[in-house]
């Protein structure tokens, strides 16, 4: 019930999280993910082209290939540069959550300030340290990611239809919500101050927030990839290409707004779950940090909070 609870608990805030950006004008960060993301397409589409181009050069000059050592070059190169095509496109949800680290932060900063009056001091060093526990968490995230992908590959090749479908392509497809919720509680989770064993720990107690969050982010970036997949396979007469230009433009941008979203949804929900407005580690209304002792029980309070 618990699960099901938080879970409902991150899908409405993902509305109220766009109204809350309407309403405090924050909804023009947007403009980083826009250019993130065409930025990632592109390097992504030009590594398949590297790949493309090798492909077609062993094909046309496999005769002049006469050594075992110049046909591993060529086919090494065809998978490193396939590997980096399927990293950019796999994993881009993940690379958008490490790339956006700064911006990301500042946003949720922003809203806790909003909520409760809470204010962190501007520190360069801080900020440093923040993007490398984002790319340090969110490397692990896509390690255990592929490691489960991988297992289930494994099994799926035990089993038939229909169930094999379901194996190898939904249950790793629902995991993966799980870890990219799991990016966005961290940014609220890093403010006070726990370390990632202590985040594995709480969003584990909060799988059905994370679950919620991750669902939406996801669900932006991969239906937006699915229809621009399909788009140009599409009947060519002017309802269609309307019909279907229209729900791309659409997507697209949800996909680019996604990741803005998903942090408003972290931290308002993440507000109704512990408070923000106890963090001993934030400033107050008055510019005062709290004592000491407060901040030795940070770590016990996140932890057994509802």
């Amino acid at each position: 019930m618990r699960f099901f609870k938080l879970f409902a608990l991150g899908i409405k805030n993902y509305w109220g999280g766009l109204r809350f950006l309407i309403q405090h004008k924050l909804y023009w960060y947007v403009v980083f993910p826009i250019i993130l993301f065409v930025g990632i397409f592109l390097l992504g589409h030009y590594f398949k082209q590297i790949e493309f181009s090798i492909s077609e050069d062993v094909k046309q000059n496999i005769e002049n290939i006469n050594t075992l050592h110049g046909l591993i070059r060529k086919t090494l190169r065809i998978i490193f540069f396939d590997q980096l095509h399927f990293l950019f496109t796999k994993f881009t949800m993940y690379f958008v959550i490490m790339c956006l680290a700064p911006v990301l932060a500042v946003v949720s900063e922003k809203i806790e300030r909003i909520l409760t009056g809470n204010t962190y001091k501007w520190n360069l060093i801080q900020i440093l340290k923040d993007i490398k526990r984002a790319f340090i968490l969110n490397v692990r995230l896509i390690l255990v990611e592929y490691a489960i992908i991988l297992v289930f590959l494994g099994i799926g090749t035990f089993v038939g239809d229909p169930y094999k479908y379901y194996i190898v392509y939904v249950i790793p497809f629902l995991i993966g919500f799980y870890f990219y919720g799991f990016g966005y509680i961290d940014y609220i989770l890093e403010r006070r101050r726990l370390d990632i064993r202590q985040s594995i720990h709480f969003v584990s107690k909060h799988r059905g927030l994370a679950f919620a969050l991750g669902s939406i982010y996801a669900s932006c970036f991969l239906g937006f990839d699915y229809v621009w997949r399909k788009y140009w396979t599409i009947p060519t007469d002017n309802n269609s290409q309307i019909f279907w230009g229209t729900v791309l433009v659409v997507l697209f941008i949800l996909a680019v707004s996604a990741p803005i979203l998903a942090i408003a949804s972290s931290t308002l929900s993440m507000h109704e779950v512990v408070n923000l407005s106890t963090n001993p580690y934030a400033e107050s209304k008055e510019g005062q940090t709290s004592n000491q002792s407060d901040k030795n029980q940070a770590s016990e309070g996140i932890e057994t909070a509802n």
